[in-house]
């Protein structure tokens, strides 16, 4: 299978397809504009820059970018609050079943596992 993508690419490069592409006979920037960071950091990044969704501005200090602040840019904000309401909900269970003292009780155990995906897993 790569041999024919590779003869694929070849032959676009002999028909010329790529000639007028931005940045032809350019060198390739190859400098780390993020030292420090994590490769899979480094690519979420770059992928959301490029896609618009943290601005300019935004570029104060990239070698202390977290993994939160990135969904943040990503999920407007969103993604937090959904991961807050799931924690809520598992507290929530988990204080019931201290409360009707069901971890007690070993048929509540076998059925465990159902109720927490049906509530959990959607």
């Amino acid at each position: 299978m790569y041999y024919f993508i590779e003869e694929k690419i070849k032959k676009s490069i002999e028909d010329g397809d790529f000639d007028d592409l931005p940045g032809m006979g350019k060198p390739l920037d190859l400098k780390d504009e993020l030292p420090g960071l994590s490769p899979e950091l480094k690519m979420v990044y770059k992928t959301l820059k490029n896609a618009g969704y943290i601005p300019e501005s935004d570029d104060k200090d990239q070698n202390s970018i977290t993994f939160q602040e990135l969904v943040h840019s990503a999920t407007d904000g969103m993604y937090e609050e959904m991961v807050k309401g799931e924690f809520q909900k598992r507290l929530e269970f988990g204080e019931f079943i201290k409360k009707k003292k069901l971890h007690a009780n070993p048929k509540f155990s076998t059925y465990a596992k159902k109720i927490f995906s049906k509530l959990f897993n959607k």
